[in-house]
């Protein structure tokens, strides 16, 4: 299971580490990754002009060697220099099955949802309005929901950087509880010769910058979700 968060830590700041177990059992300590990247990182404006913004500290976590069937619990914390910890509040999730033990496997897979605010404020060209009943009703729906596929089409930033954490800030009730898998589509990718698909300009100058470091998968070529 990999689990991922932001701060405000570099590492020579804090130690970001997972604290996690079967519920109700031994915890053990998972360290986790640091990533950012620096306007000069994306490849145009406005994720490198108006729609900057400096992303933080983006943490991964992977948890391994997980028991099949089972409630794990986990917190997020830092060790600072002084040999204190600060911590988050108590998140749990639930092991997938043993590989070939039969099973129903609850799937839900979407595309182009992106994000929109509650009163209707900061609403980037009207792009998504109806996010918020898709979020609403999957965590309605979350204990029948074993993992969420979020293909292509995430955020509908289009390179306005602070609105990726508007969205995860939308779906960390979900993404916190159950696999949430994503890959990118013409509005996270497409800039002109950067070797995308479409010679576009969907991204907004991010050309896959902001999807492929806040969402971290474990592969030689980062820009390859599947």
């Amino acid at each position: 299971m990999t689990v991922t968060w932001t701060s405000g830590y570099n590492i020579n700041e804090s130690t970001p580490l997972v604290k996690w177990g079967p519920k109700g059992k031994k915890l053990v300590q998972s360290p986790a990754v640091t990533l950012t990247f620096g306007r000069y990182s994306v490849c145009g404006s406005p994720a490198s002009t108006v729609g900057w913004r400096d992303p933080g500290f983006i943490h991964t976590s992977f948890l391994k060697n997980l028991w099949p069937n089972l409630m794990y619990t986990y917190r997020l914390g830092h060790l600072l220099p002084d040999g204190s910890y600060i911590w988050s509040k108590q998140y749990s999730f639930k092991s997938s099955p043993y590989p070939g033990q039969s099973s129903l496997q609850r799937v839900i897979m979407f595309g182009d949802m992106g994000k929109a605010e509650r009163d209707g404020s900061n609403e980037f060209s009207n792009y998504q309005p109806g996010s918020l009943n898709t979020t609403d009703q999957l965590i309605k729906d979350l204990e029948n929901i074993d993992i969420v596929f979020h293909i292509g089409d995430i955020t509908y930033a289009n390179g306005y950087l602070s609105q990726w954490d508007q969205f995860t800030a939308q779906v960390e009730p979900i993404a916190s509880k159950v696999p949430y898998m994503t890959a990118s589509g013409n509005h996270e990718r497409d800039w002109p010769n950067t070797g995308s698909f479409y010679d576009t300009t969907d991204s907004g100058g991010e050309c896959g910058v902001l999807a492929q470091t806040m969402f971290y998968v474990p592969a030689e070529n980062r820009a390859k979700f599947w």
